[in-house]
């Protein structure tokens, strides 16, 4: 089996890997008359693979498969992909790569960011219960209500912490102002932290409450809340 390789440095008839015939065109149009002329030397036919180079016109193409045909020698498919197709089969492999590899550079990010979070958000629950427990543990006995030191603040804190409970809410900062107290926390759904809100405004304390912000980060909604105390 023969193969008839087409580039642009010419035509080439090829017999195990050695050039055994060869010819040269100007323009393509010239290509078709040249292999007549090349085979047209052998008086036994043979199978032949068509191997191009170079982008040729189909009528070309066509041509020079008829006159393979008509020659007599039988013309076999080439399994050899041309270097233009493995370009561009090298460049959208490449290009998958690439948008692959971002893709999963920003995943990778997001998650690292909502493993952070997840680890700020246990060590402020843990807090929280921490300060839970010292307030529910601190002066009480069995059947006695929590005895707290009887200050503005001290009572604030008793009422919030009793009010965050109820809520299921976690408080993760308190600031306490002139005629205002500024809660920064988290929940778990929009009725926990509004529930939240119902509550302290039922005590008469309580001129105004009012929400700065509520934002969802995962699971998790934050929240900032105003309370104008009398």
């Amino acid at each position: 089996m023969k193969i008839l390789e087409i580039s642009d440095r010419g035509i080439k008839i090829l017999e195990d890997g050695e050039i055994i015939n060869q010819g040269l065109f100007q323009d393509e149009k010239d290509i078709p008359r040249e292999i007549d002329e090349l085979l047209a030397i052998y008086e036994i036919s043979d199978e032949v693979v068509l191997k191009t180079k170079i982008t040729l016109d189909e009528e070309v193409i066509f041509q020079i498969k008829e006159i393979i045909i008509k020659k007599g020698w039988i013309l076999k498919e080439s399994n050899t992909v041309s270097k233009k197709v493995k370009i561009v089969f090298l460049t959208i492999i490449a290009i998958e790569f690439i948008l692959g590899l971002a893709i999963y550079l920003k995943v990778h990010e997001v998650d690292q960011e909502n493993i952070a979070l997840k680890k700020e958000t246990l060590s402020y629950k843990k807090s929280l219960k921490e300060l839970d427990s010292e307030l529910s543990e601190n002066h009480l006995e069995s059947n006695e209500e929590l005895e707290f030191k009887r200050t503005e603040i001290g009572d604030n804190l008793v009422f919030l912490s009793k009010a965050c409970k109820k809520s299921d809410i976690y408080l993760e900062k308190i600031e306490f102002l002139k005629n205002k107290i500024i809660l920064n926390g988290s929940g778990k759904s929009i009725d926990s932290i509004f529930s939240l809100k119902k509550f302290i405004s039922m005590d008469r304390k309580i001129i105004e409450s009012k929400f700065d912000f509520i934002k969802k980060e995962g699971e998790i909604l934050y929240f900032l809340l105003e309370l104008e105390i009398d």
